[in-house]
């Protein structure tokens, strides 16, 4: 089987590559080095976890008179339960004073809770079903 000359040339030009090995891949340059990541997470770690100490442990300064006075009698639990219905002064009412807890969320279950009396309730309209 002959070649044609046209595909013996290329035979040709081809044979006059010699093979090379290639360079090696070059790794791109991290923006930082893992130790200046692992700093700053740390860091910021340690920023939230002090801001959220110093946030739980201290009132602001007004506060705190405030506190202090109202520590002897104590607000009454309409002023309670306006300013402060959430788990942390509840469950702090609940240990000193388990009876204003219980004025306390009385009062609050008026304005929280929906009144069946109302005849616009959803409770009434269901308990007619």
């Amino acid at each position: 089987m002959s070649m044609d000359e046209p595909e013996e040339k290329f035979e040709n030009y081809l044979r006059g590559f010699q093979p090379r090995r290639p360079r090696a891949l070059a790794f791109p340059q991290t923006a930082a080095p893992a130790w200046i990541r692992r700093l700053a997470a740390a860091t910021i770690l340690a920023i939230a976890f002090l801001s959220s100490m110093r946030f739980l442990s201290h009132s602001p300064s007004s506060m705190r008179v405030e506190v202090v006075a109202k520590k002897q009698n104590g607000p009454s639990p309409e002023e309670f339960e306006k300013n402060n219905l959430s788990l942390v002064p509840l469950t702090r009412l609940a240990l000193e004073d388990s009876a204003r807890l219980d004025v306390t969320l009385t009062n609050a279950s008026r304005n929280v809770l929906p009144d069946p009396r109302r005849n616009d309730n959803a409770l009434r309209s269901l308990a007619k079903e």
